[in-house]
């Protein structure tokens, strides 16, 4: 019978049945129905393919540390009267479950649902497989800005979170963190002193930007979240660290009521990042400033880790980011001061705990002799340097990461993706790079996790393959194979369509580091900026090859729901790099004319691309087609992801949409929304056309572009949310048409 292909959704059913599953299991005290689980999700997918119930006991489960030869994660299916799932731990049983489910069921899982095939039987014999992870650590970040569903975990409830839960050990990771705020723990810790706030009022000491943490959902409601979906992870044997150390930061802001009633004393500061009150650092060297930080942890520990499996994880980064002293030795020195200090108490509270220390601060703010001399004096039996920038792209990437910090064959550390900051919000993962760099640590045993730690999630859907890919295997496995398994098994028949054209695409992705995308370049210094000298070449031949993309997404078929959004997502993409470099070249150019070096009807400009006016005008049209591709999904409008947050939980401060307009398109997070691109980038764009043409027709070559745009966020943001919500008909017609006419501009 000819298989048919089917993309199972975390529907209702699903997630009933999901909520059944974790009521049946407790990690503390198996019953001695220890695996009911496991084979109710075996026996769900078996009628999904079939269309008939499996038979009972065709499956069995069992957990045996003696599998592991390592002592890592590890499992063996093996046929017999039935068909035996054996995993060193909890988390490695539910691991051979799903591989069983693909290997022989033939389903593939990713972040955004299943492929579930139909077919009248599962082959279940002469199976003999045994599975062993290579890297002890396989770890991925949740992070803690707003604006977008699909990228922002903190828009996301409990049905959206076991659903994401589900994915990470379908595809055999370990270990996740939140790092999306403290939740209610404040108000847990210290309760004499820090009420709950009423969630329908506008909360104090909100600043503006991705600093204004304004509630959408009350605090009561985010503990109980994530103490739940902590609970559900935990019951399936995953790992999550605590956060410890001085936590005041934009996203764990310290309340107005604690620092009313218990007036902190705060850690001198030199630059402006983080200074005001709520994000300063507790003084930490009087007092027991850093026993009150650390009763936030234990406080977090004990209302969301009950259950975590062992060992325990904590994570820090240390002062990160803050400069106290002018002088670098004293700050230097509080920086150590401060890490030991807590790493002391961790030792004490929770000796056998597993201590992960993130790099970021050490990449950004200290030397590399520094790093060095610090690390010899850790216990590298407790502490991990947690290292999540193997894949940067600057120039100081090779003198100032884990590869100049004598830590291989020497130190336990992490390999990783850090992939993109919040505005970065489309694929862009540097597959070379991360592959050359990859190859110093796949066969030192000292590299215990490879990671992935972004700003924003489901950016990229091929490198979370890639990534969960490489994560597990001994030998690194090349993106062009993963690329490959990827579009045979997401795609179905259509496969060799959507793997030319990521093929074609995928240069472009690189073009760009971890940030910036066009609409920030639009908004930004606009048609008056420079462009880095040697950009425009090493940019032109990429793109020009790329946008042979737009003709094969054409012919994309709309009706499947992977394949639609993967199709929007390659297509902006490469149509940010082309406005961007288009932009480029025109700048270039009003350069040139500025000075004097060329005149704009001269056939030496024409030649060089100095027909200004027309070249803004090509513009202009990019940007209105940009804004119609992002209308044509609910993944990129900020509205819809406001009526989402409003399912999940009804939100009770009626001025919110404005403070999600502001996380949104503040100049570190705006990118690729659809309300920004349609109202903000694109009207601004036509504005500095407009006043290049009248600079040109008075030969004005003094004249100034990208002026007022901050005013035209502000007023837009007056406006109601709901009133910029996209209107194009999201039908395959839609998606062609501006597909087709992408192409004639790019003639």
């Amino acid at each position: 019978m000819k298989k048919t292909r089917e993309k199972s959704r975390c529907g209702m059913a699903a997630a009933l049945a999901s909520c059944v599953c974790a009521a049946m299991m407790s990690l503390s005290a198996f019953a001695a129905d220890e695996f009911a689980p496991q084979r109710a999700e075996f026996a769900k997918y078996y009628r999904e393919i079939t269309g008939r119930d499996a038979p009972a006991g065709i499956v069995k489960f069992a957990v045996d540390p003696k599998v592991s030869k390592s002592g890592r994660d590890a499992y063996a299916i093996k046929s017999g009267d039935a068909v035996t799932i054996t995993g060193s731990n909890l988390r490695s049983v539910w691991y051979g479950l799903y591989d069983l489910l693909e290997r022989r069921g033939g389903c593939h899982w990713f972040w955004d649902g299943d492929v579930v095939p139909k077919k009248e039987s599962i082959d279940l014999s002469n199976l003999d497989v045994r599975e062993e992870a290579h890297f002890e650590y396989r770890a991925i970040r949740y992070f803690a800005h707003r604006g977008l569903t699909r990228f922002q975990a903190e828009h996301w409830g409990l049905e959206d979170w076991k659903k994401e839960i589900d994915w990470l050990l379908k595809r055999r990771l370990n270990t996740f963190m939140l790092r999306i705020g403290q939740d209610d723990v404040f108000q847990r810790a210290f309760p004499d002193v820090c009420p709950y706030p009423d969630a329908s009022k506008p909360q104090p000491g909100m600043y503006k930007g991705y600093n204004d943490r304004t509630l959408f959902w009350s605090l009561q409601f985010r503990g109980n979240l994530r103490r739940d979906l902590q609970k559900y992870a935990f019951d399936r044997g995953l790992m999550s660290p605590e956060d410890f150390g001085t936590m005041s930061h934009w996203y764990s802001p310290t309340p107005d009521s604690f620092l009313a009633k218990k007036k902190p004393p705060f850690l001198p500061q030199t630059n402006s990042t983080h200074g005001e009150p709520h994000l300063r650092v507790w003084d930490i060297r009087t007092g027991d400033w850093a026993e009150q930080y650390w009763k936030l942890t234990k406080t977090a520990i004990d209302a969301y880790d009950q259950g975590a499996p062992a060992p325990r994880l904590l994570h820090t980064i240390g002062l990160g980011e803050r400069m106290c002293y002018k002088d670098r030795k004293a700050n230097f020195d509080l920086k150590v001061n401060t890490l030991n200090q807590f790493l002391d108490f961790a030792k004490r509270d929770y000796p056998d705990a597993k201590l992960l220390l993130a790099g970021w601060d050490f990449y950004g703010t200290w030397k590399n002799e520094e790093v060095r001399d610090y690390l010899k004096t850790l216990d590298k039996d407790r502490v991990i340097l947690w290292d999540y920038e193997a894949d940067c792209p600057s120039r100081k990437a090779d003198s100032r990461n884990f590869t100049n910090w004598d830590v291989i064959g020497k130190f336990p550390y992490t390999y990783s993706m850090f992939l993109a900051f919040e505005n970065a919000l489309d694929a862009r993962a540097n597959y070379p790079l991360i592959e050359e760099r990859q190859k110093l640590v796949q066969a030192d045993p000292f590299c215990k996790g490879y990671i992935l730690w972004p700003e924003s999630s489901h950016t990229d859907t091929l490198a979370l393959r890639f990534f969960t890919a490489n994560a597990w295997t001994e030998k690194p496995v090349p993106y062009g194979d993963v690329l490959d398994e990827f579009c045979t098994s997401r795609y179905g028949e259509h496969a060799e369509l959507m793997k030319k054209a990521w093929k074609v695409a995928l240069p472009a992705s690189w073009l760009r580091g971890w940030g910036s995308n066009y609409g920030r370049y639009m908004v930004g210094q606009g048609f008056d900026a420079l462009p880095a000298p040697g950009t425009i070449k090493e940019w032109s031949g990429v793109v020009k090859d790329a946008v042979a993309v737009f003709g094969l997404l054409a012919a994309a078929p709309w009706e499947d729901e992977f394949i639609r959004r993967d199709a929007i997502d390659i297509a902006r993409m490469v149509l940010d790099r082309v406005i961007a470099l288009r932009t480029m070249e025109l700048c270039r150019d009003i350069a040139k004319w500025r000075k004097g070096e060329c005149k704009v009807e001269s056939e030496k400009c024409k030649v060089e691309g100095g027909n200004l006016v027309a070249q803004a005008e090509k513009i202009v049209a990019l940007n209105e087609k940009m804004a119609d591709l992002l209308a044509l999904h609910t993944d990129y409008s900020i509205w819809e992801s406001y009526q989402r947050l409003n399912a999940v939980e009804k939100i009770q401060n009626p001025a919110f949409e404005k403070t999600l307009f502001e996380n949104a398109s503040c100049d570190y997070c705006r990118s690729h929304q659809y309300e920004l691109a349609r109202h903000w980038y694109t009207p601004h764009v036509r504005k500095m056309a407009d006043r290049l043409a009248k600079a040109v027709a008075t030969n004005d070559r003094t004249a100034k572009f990208s002026k007022g745009a901050e005013n035209e966020r502000r007023a837009l943001k007056k406006k109601p949310l709901e009133s910029l919500k996209p209107t194009l008909p999201r039908t395959a017609e839609s998606f062609r048409r501006v597909m087709r006419e992408i192409v004639e501009l790019g003639k």
